[in-house]
């Protein structure tokens, strides 16, 4: 079960971070992780404490990246 599942473009995570609950686990995602990590900094620089990245991206996720 992943909760609930909110799409937010890195560009714009600075102007929209307040639709995200500081204490829900987040786990930030991109294609490869690069933009993930670079959410994770944003997040954890607005004092969120439960970030994760789903290292290797969207492309290593056993149901999403596989062609």
């Amino acid at each position: 079960n992943c909760g609930s599942v909110k799409h937010i473009p890195l560009g714009e995570l600075r102007s929209r971070y307040q639709e995200l609950n500081r204490d829900d686990e987040i786990v930030a995602f991109c294609k490869i992780s690069l933009r993930g990590y670079e959410a994770e900094g944003i997040l954890e620089g607005l004092d969120f404490k439960n970030v994760k990245v789903l290292e290797g991206g969207i492309v290593s996720w056993p149901f999403g990246g596989e062609k």
